[in-house]
Order: C-alpha cells, then structure tokens, then sequence
C-alpha cells in the first residue's frame, strides 16, 4: 500500500515484526509465557536489518571506487536509487523468510497446547498432559458414601456418628489415572464445564468406581490447621506416606528447609516413635528368654484350659488382672451375673493372673485362671497409680503375651481390660456372619484419641477381637519381639498401632475401629461434645454394648464413675484387695455371694460427670470450670 512504501523500511520491519512477537508473547490468550530472545526479536532484526543495509552499500560503493571511469564502465555503473532497490529486495526476501519462521513456530506452540489443554469437544482440560497418569480426571464423592462403599476400618472423628459431615472434609477427591477408569460418562470429570461454575462433578461412591480396577485411597488430615501440602509425585510406588517438616531436631522453624522426618515428629517438636534404646532392647532380650524357657510348659497347661472355654464358637475372652486391680475384676463378673450374663462368662472367661491373689479370687469365683510364677515373678501387684508408669507398662506386656498365646493355639480371641461393664453380650456382634464387621480379622474399640501416635485406626487395646488366621499370628508373633518398643513407649497401644498399619498394608490384615456410639469408652464419659448420648445411655434411651472406663486417671476414680453410673456391683469388703482373705476363707459361702450384688450399688460423686438421673445435683465439681451433667 501506499502508506507501506512511505515508511521507512526498518521502522515497517521493526512493526511488523513487533506484533509477531506480542502474538506469540505473554498476552496471547491461551499460550505459555514466551521465551527471552522472542521478546527482544524486533531490536534483533533491526540491527540485522540495518547492518546489512550497510554491507550492501558499502559493497556497491566500493566497485565504483575501483572500476576505471571508461565510457563502458559508465554505462554499466548502477545508480545509487538501483542500489538501493536491490538492497530492499533482498531484504524483503529475508523479512519473509525471518516471518515465516516465526509464524511456524507460534503454529506450533498453538497446536501443542492445544493438544494439552484441549481436546475434541473444544473443552478445557482440568489437568495437563503432563499428570494424565495420575490426575487424568477428578471427581468428587460424599466420604459417609465413600466410607460405607470401601470400609478400611479407619473411624471418623469420634464426635461424628456414621451419618454425620466433618465440615471441610466432608467430601473424597477421586483422581483417575488413565481413560479406561473413567465412568461411563466423563463430561465434567476429564474437562471443564462451560459454564460459569466449572465445578469438578459429585458422584456417587459405586458409578465414580465401575471402572477402577485398581484403587489406591490416601488419609490424610491437617493436624489442626499447620500449613500443611501434599504432593502426589508419579513414581515407583510407595505405600507409605513421606513426611516432611520444617524441623531443626527441636522445634517447629518455617525460617528452614524442609527436611524428611518420622511420622511421630509432631509440629511441637515432639518425636512420638523414637527408636528404642539398647538398655531396653536387654530388658526385652531377657522377657524373650523367660518366655521361650517356659513356652513348652506353658503350652501344656494352657491348652486343655483354652479348649474348655473355647466351645462351639471358638472363642476364649482373656483378661489379665493382679491384685491390684482384682475389685474391678470381681464387679465385671458381678455385673455380668446380674445382666444375665454369668453363664457366659464362667465358660468363656480365661483369666490369666500375675500373682497369686487373683489366683485365688478367680478359683473362689469360679472361672478359669492360669498362674506361673516364674512367667510373672516380676509382675507388681499394686495396682497402676497413673498411665504409663512401671506398673502399668510391665501389665501391658503381659496382655501382649496372654493373646498370642491363646491365638497361636489356633483360637478367636475376645481381649478386654477389667475396668468395663457389658450392657449387652458382645459375642454374636462377633459371630454374626451377616455382620458387614465379621470381614475384617481384628476389631477395635475405638479409643477416642486422634494424636499421631495411633494413627490411623486409634485402637484402644483395653477390649478387641482377634480372629484366629495367619494374618493376626503374624501380627502378634512381631509384637512380641517388640518389646523393647513397648517398654521404651510405656504402652503397648502406641506399639501395636504401628503394627496395623504396617501389617494392613503389608499382609492386607483387615482392621477395624468399632462405632463409638456402640462400644463407647473414657472419651464418651468425660466429654462436653457427649453429655447427650451419655444421657442417653444413663435413661436407657441407648443402649450400647458396653461402657469402657477408659481415659481415667487412676482406679479410685474409675470405681467412683461406676458407682455413680449404676454400674457397681460389688460389695466394699470386696473393694482393695479384700476379696483374697474372703477368697480363702472356707466358711462354705462361696465369693460370689461375699462379694456379689444382685442389684447396682449406687453412690453419688461428683455432679459434673455422667451419672444415674437419681445424682442429678449431688456431689461436687472434678473439673474445673465443670457443669452439672443434670
């Protein structure tokens, strides 16, 4: 055009080749972020303009310096104006082709990311190419739907019943890793919607599934609310999670790198799963010593006793008691006798006691009980003070040893602490084949607690059923070598959770939490969130299996939460050890009848705590700030 040919040919190139380059730049809609030389390519081509401009003309001028001034020469000599079309010709051969070049190469930027972002029907991926093996697609699912369809054992929080939302993770993000996984449908999973609210799709648990042929589900939680991220890195698989934190050895520093930790490095600086010490691992290596010395022995005495309780169901209950404890002992078989549940427990019932006293309380009650002297010299008799403390650890060893006995026997196994009372019998929730709970190989109770440390099934190891197969012998045959773990931890809680989630991932050992609300414990009685299904429990609108008196400081309060619960049925010269000089007593009355209330014995304690209607108002406050629970 007209206007072309007035403007100077470098400011027309320089133009030209500007809007090439705020094409292919940044402002493209759709396009990456182009790179630093294609920023600057109108100022490249201007000075390559320019400078060959310059060659040109000093070429040219140079021969008409040097060609003698003949008639001929000046015939043949070019004009200055032919000089310079020359030169623009050429450069406009070299323009087109500098053009051409761009314009292929933002073609080609064009198409491949399309072929990233784009597909067929024109929508928006949600996810690059560069993820399609793992995030091909997404949709989300209700996790109560999600939970109910693939139950892994893992509990929800223990204030949330199985019907109820958990704000902020109320939903499962699913991720499919390949075309063939998608749902029949996969408008909105694979691609945007276009609508103005592209929203990822909600389906249900079993349509969002039909095509997985293989599932991996990932737990997780924020650990009340740290800055918290989580990469899915495609990789030779890992089943376990990597955890990394901005830690110094001590504390918690956002200041540093991050750095791999173990998973019981809490954000406090805390480190929940140290590994034990050599002075433990000895202490360990001389319990094992006693244990194989003794094995054979020990074997034949127990096992003419197992058989006998074990019956047509297979199954033995096992509890571990000293004297100690031996009142909390005499109100569960009390408590059962008067439920109408005593037959039940005579025969079933194996008690294993660590020192002669609850031998002798068990004979005198009339159920089965093991004794050996030289297995459990060192056991104490005095009850725990308080959690974790010698008495406590060394009886907690002793549960470990009890089950795998009675389970490499080739025997179910029904474990509880003697601090519980039965509402109901627990035994056909166990036996019940229709029971969507009789799938799973170890059953929990769920202990309330949600710290690191009992991730992820929060087993509260005071009552549990153990389903006699490889799968769980394996399980406690590594515990037991454990020792020097559970010593170091002073509890075996904490060691045996570690092992679920290894042995679940590694065996495919089924676990399972049981529903709080039917096997409640310590965390239901002495939580705010529970003071209604407490109530409930105490008019007897709901009635659960049991109530655990877990989460309780010390046995005197454990026996004055019963009492005031209508839960005690033992007389008080029974109480503290006094059943074993009735026990002995060969008068002819038998201890049941010494120590034995057909009826509960109430007593009324503290007001802020659940209790009978009948303590509505009586007692004084345990916790500070407490309100009464009438």
């Amino acid at each position: 055009s007209k206007a072309k040919s007035k403007m100077p040919l470098h400011k027309y190139c320089t133009r030209v080749l500007h809007m090439v380059s705020i094409r292919n730049g940044s402002s493209y809609r759709g396009g990456s972020r182009s790179p630093l030389w294609l920023a600057y390519l109108p100022q490249i081509v201007t000075l390559f303009l320019v400078a060959t401009t310059s060659f040109y003309s000093g070429v040219l001028l140079g021969m008409k310096m040097n060609v003698a001034p003949s008639e001929q020469s000046r015939s043949t000599t070019l004009s200055v104006d032919e000089v310079e079309a020359e030169v623009l010709r050429r450069l406009k051969l070299q323009q087109k082709e500098v053009t051409s070049i761009a314009v292929d190469n933002i073609k080609e930027k064009e198409i491949k990311n399309k072929d990233n972002k784009k597909k067929d029907d024109g929508h928006d991926r949600r996810f690059p190419k560069t993820i399609s093996k793992i995030a091909y697609g997404s949709a989300l699912i209700s996790k109560n739907d999600f939970i109910q369809q693939f139950d892994y054992g893992i509990p929800k929080p223990p204030s949330k019943r199985e019907h109820e939302n958990d704000p902020g993770k109320d939903d499962v993000l699913l991720l499919y890793g390949s075309k063939k996984s998608l749902p029949d449908v996969s408008t909105g999973i694979v691609h945007t919607n276009d609508g103005p609210t592209p929203d990822i799709p909600h389906l249900t648990a079993t349509y969002a599934t039909k095509n997985c042929a293989v599932m991996n589900v990932i737990y997780t939680d924020t650990h009340g609310g740290e800055d918290q991220c989580m990469a899915i890195v495609g990789n030779y698989e890992s089943y376990h999670i990597q955890r990394w934190l901005r830690f110094d050895g001590t504390t918690v520093d956002k200041s540093i790198p991050l750095h791999a930790v173990g998973r019981g490095v809490q954000s406090n600086g805390q480190d929940k799963f140290e590994a034990p010490s050599d002075s433990y691992a000895l202490q360990n290596q001389a319990l094992l010593k006693t244990y194989f010395n003794r094995l054979e022995e020990t074997m034949a005495i127990l096992k003419p006793m197992a058989e006998s309780c074990a019956g047509d169901d297979n199954t033995v209950i096992v509890m571990v008691c000293n004297t100690g404890q031996s009142d909390l002992l005499i109100n569960f078989f009390c408590s059962a006798d008067a439920r109408g549940f005593g037959d039940v427990v005579r025969k079933k019932l194996l008690i294993f006691a660590t020192d002669e006293g609850v031998l002798e309380i068990a004979k005198g009650l009339g159920v089965n009980v093991f004794y050996d002297e030289k297995i459990f010299e060192k056991m104490p008799e005095e009850e725990a003070k308080r959690y974790g403390d010698r008495a406590f650890t060394q009886m907690m060893y002793a549960k470990i040893v009890t089950v795998q006995l009675i389970n490499r026997m080739g025997y179910d196994v029904l474990f509880q602490d003697v601090d519980l009372v039965w509402y109901k019998n627990p035994l056909p929730f166990f036996h019940d084949k229709e029971n969507p709970s009789h799938n799973f190989d170890i059953l929990f109770q769920d202990d309330g607690a949600r710290s690191l440390r009992y991730a992820p099934y929060s087993a509260n190891t005071g009552f549990y059923y153990v389903r006699n197969n490889d799968k769980t012998k394996f399980l406690f045959r590594s515990l037991l070598f454990l020792g020097d773990m559970v010593l170091s931890m002073t509890s075996h809680q904490q060691a045996l959770a570690a092992l679920l989630d290894e042995h679940s991932s590694l065996t495919g050992l089924r676990v399972k939490t049981l529903s709080g609300s039917e096997f409640p414990g310590g965390y239901h009685y002495h939580r705010k969130k529970e003071i209604d299904f407490m109530k409930d429990i105490a008019t007897g609108k709901h009635i659960p299996y049991l109530l655990h008196m877990s989460w309780t400081t010390n046995k005197a309060n454990k026996l004055l939460f019963l009492k005031q619960m209508g839960l005690w049925y033992t007389s008080e010269g029974c109480e503290s050890g006094g059943a074993v000089d009735l026990a002995k007593d060969s008068s002819g009355t038998s201890l049941q009848q010494k120590c034995c209330s057909a009826e509960a014995l109430i007593s009324c304690h503290y007001r802020d705590k659940p209790s009978t209607h009948a303590c509505n108002g009586q007692g004084k406050n345990i916790d500070v700030k407490g309100k009464p629970f009438w």
